[in-house]
């Protein structure tokens, strides 16, 4: 393999960049971002340049060098919208790399430019003769001529924009984007002989969109100018420049002919010393020039060397194939041009973490789509989203789609806040939204689902995104079932991932369902549930496949397929140190609409609907924010052993600030507490506290008196007799509840 064939990578000075071939002309695709260097940036780009003439009186071979920029060589004209053909630059470099960069010494070269024209006289001109000849140099760096018909030629920006801009001759050319619109007006600004002792000024006045852009690129050129004018009043620098200007290929004959003036003229010092200073940028301004012949080749380059700057993501860079599919024209008012602002939308929400957020996005949609298991390398997601797309014969399903796992990722990673509220006022256009107001427990599962980061299950969860609101809804309580039957009863996640990739990518051929007797029943099939493959997906196939994977899915042969075994792994399984997110989902499903039952010490059975619910608290979570052992970790007790103190029965919620107040209380004092929390009236209360004779800080009778009814309390306001067995008796008690709900509500199981 011949690596040339891959890349070219030259050192090259910046005439080479810009003027060595006039035809060379820069493209930046549409995704990349607009221009925004600020201030800051233009200050250290020119103390960069000053420094470097600076060093030239300790160093005759100094350089300063910029960085790299990598481009692509669009030799088939492929990267450019619109086009006229025919009338396209004979070079065209799309940038992947270094727009910025470029931009700015643009600005800048003009900039030098236009002060030297601004101050050339006549007189001038004939004084400094053969030295003007590098202004012929920023000529080429700008501008690129084309010929065209008899006698007839224009000239276009060296730099145009994708979509905004379009090379073409006089009464087909357009010049919309911030830097197009630049380089035009200052071409046009130069061949104008009434301009020349004017200074240049960027009209903004018919910029209609990226006005930010169109600002930064006029505020950064007068910048220049300004610090420019600085830099001339330093007369001691330009001593040390004058003396090495040898070194910028200025003959010692020349130097001698224009001495006396130098010393007599302050315009023709400065002009000289501005002559100089592009000199230094065209000759000693070095970058590294790495030319891709494809596009993947020079992302990979991109990300490898991008070690200060945000990498584009997939999706930006997925942007223009969309566009370049439907037309430009066309795009503006379709349905998938409505579908990728969304995404965009929830890609902007946070941008410190927008590539990482992208990241995941395209990786759940991989699995969504096409079941495929994507990695989160960018060029693996770039290729993925172009390859797809390309070859989807339902192109705006698949941009759908998209959207539909971005929205999806927008409530999921709204979750984990205070209160619904905030929620809704942070995803207030999401279209999902309408699915699940009214239904406060998919909330609820929603949050524990983003708190537990089983984003893996997001996929699945997308494909019922165009359901109705009632598969949509028992999608999420499918997941959530699934997910919570799986985890009570086990250290690790024994492949629980893997369960859903085969869903996605393969269905379930021949799913299983032991029944009330024991026997093993084959149910339907389950066809793969990738968007591509099957777009008949419903809520029973995925219940269906769920009590498959719990009976036969895990690597670790644990084998869920009614409640008895579950009880029995439940009730001697420490789920408070395998996973407390789980533990906590248990208790508040195990707490939803029960009250206080006689059959046993913390035992409850279920109301009437409508009473004591905990499911619906939405994304009101902090409620639940704690998890309260009804005997002390660190107590100590014969019949107590410290394998059940971490099970279920042992287990109760309170908000946080309950639980540091009752910590590591006697048995008794607890009990006295919780009777406290559970009394229906302030009298009530008042009277429990008093009755059980224990002395309380004021802040703990505070906080007592403040705190919500909490009803499930009733059943341990009475502890007497707590040992290893109550405790089994009440995690099977719990237990069967929440095997009720999750499991025979939630999944179907029959049993």
């Amino acid at each position: 393999m011949n690596i040339n064939n891959v890349f070219e990578v030259k050192t090259v000075d910046i005439k080479e960049v810009f003027s060595n071939n006039s035809e060379k002309c820069f493209y930046i695709p549409a995704y990349q971002r607009p221009y925004s260097w600020d201030k800051e940036k233009i200050d250290r780009t020119w103390e960069d340049i000053v420094y470097g003439l600076e060093q030239l009186q300790n160093s005759d071979d100094y350089i300063t060098f910029l960085g790299s920029i990598i481009t692509l060589h669009d030799t088939k004209h492929e990267s450019i919208s619109p086009i006229v053909r025919g009338e396209v630059p004979s070079k065209v470099m799309v940038i992947i790399d270094g727009q910025q960069r470029l931009t700015t010494l643009l600005l800048l070269i003009i900039s030098l430019d236009n002060m030297i024209r601004q101050k050339l006289t006549k007189d001038n001109e004939k004084i400094l003769g053969k030295l003007l000849d590098i202004i012929a140099v920023a000529n080429k760096s700008y501008k690129s001529p084309k010929s065209y018909g008899l006698d007839n030629s224009t000239n276009y920006p060296k730099m145009i924009r994708a979509y905004d801009d379009q090379w073409a001759t006089k009464n087909k050319e357009q010049y919309n984007s911030p830097i197009a619109s630049f380089l035009k007006q200052y071409i046009d600004f130069s061949a104008d002989k009434s301009n020349k002792k004017k200074l240049f000024t960027y009209s903004t006045e018919l910029a209609d969109k990226d006005i930010d852009s169109h600002k930064k690129i006029k505020d950064n050129a007068n910048h220049f100018k300004k610090i420019i004018k600085i830099f001339l009043d330093r007369t001691e620098l330009h001593q040390i420049i004058i003396a090495k200007s040898h070194l910028l290929g200025v003959e010692q004959t020349l130097l001698d002919d224009i001495k006396d003036k130098l010393d007599t003229s302050e315009d023709v010092r400065k002009i000289f010393i501005l002559l100089l200073v592009l000199r230094f940028i065209f000759q000693r301004i070095f970058v590294a020039d790495i030319s891709a012949q494809k596009e993947e080749y020079a992302f990979e380059m991109f990300d490898s060397l991008n070690t200060t700057g945000e990498p584009l993501t997939a999706f930006e860079t997925f942007k223009p194939k969309v566009v370049e599919y439907i037309k430009l024209n066309k795009y503006i008012d379709s349905n998938s041009k409505k579908y990728m602002d969304m995404v965009e939308t929830y890609l902007s929400f946070n941008p410190k973490n927008r590539n990482s957020i992208a990241a995941n996005l395209i990786t759940s949609f991989a699995l969504s789509e096409s079941g495929q298991a994507l990695s989160k390398k960018l060029r693996d997601q770039r290729i993925y989203l172009r390859d797809q797309y390309r070859d989807s014969q339902d192109k705006e399903g698949f941009i759908k789609n998209l959207t539909n796992v971005s929205q999806i990722y927008h409530i999921w990673n709204q979750a984990d806040v205070e209160n619904s509220n905030a929620v809704w006022g942070q995803v207030a256009d999401n279209e999902l939204i309408d699915k699940i107001s009214n239904d406060d427990v998919a909330l609820t599962c929603l949050q524990f689902l983003s708190k537990t980061n089983h984003t893996i299950s997001l996929a699945v969860l997308s494909r019922f995104a165009d359901k109705n609101p009632s598969e949509f809804v028992g999608a999420i309580k499918a997941i959530t079932a699934f997910f919570v039957l799986w985890r009570s009863v086990r250290q690790g996640t024994a492949g629980i991932d893997n369960c859903y990739r085969k869903l996605m990518k393969e269905g379930v051929v021949t799913p299983l369902m032991r029944d009330e007797h024991g026997i093993d029943q084959q149910q339907n099939k389950v066809s793969l549930f990738n968007r591509i493959s099957n777009q008949d997906i419903s809520l029973q196939s995925l219940r269906v496949a769920f009590r498959h994977f719990l009976y036969k899915g895990a690597t670790d042969n644990i084998e869920i397929h009614s409640k008895k075994v579950w009880l029995n792994r439940l009730k001697n399984f420490e789920v408070y140190n395998a996973n407390k997110e789980v533990c906590k989902f248990l208790l508040i499903t195990a707490f939803d609409g029960v009250v206080s039952d006689s059959n046993g010490i913390g035992c409850v059975k279920k109301a009437r609907d409508g009473i004591a619910n905990t499911l619906d608290r939405g994304f009101n979570y902090q409620l639940f924010e704690s998890i309260e052992h009804i005997f002390p970790q660190s107590g100590n007790k014969e019949n107590i052993s410290d394998e059940k103190k971490q099970t279920l029965g042992n287990l109760t919620l309170l908000p946080k600030i309950n639980n540091s107040s009752i910590g590591n209380k006697l048995l008794k004092d607890k009990a006295c507490i919780f009777k406290a929390l559970c009394s229906k009236t302030q009298e009530e209360q008042d009277k429990i506290l008093k009755e059980c004779g224990m002395s309380f800080h004021k802040n703990t009778k505070n906080i007592i008196s403040e705190s919500q009814h909490f009803p499930y309390l009733e059943s341990l306001s009475n502890l007497d007799g707590w040992n290893d067995k109550t405790i089994e008796k009440r995690t099977e008690n719990l237990g069967s509840i929440i095997w009720d709900k999750l499991a025979v509500e939630w999944l179907e199981f029959n049993n």
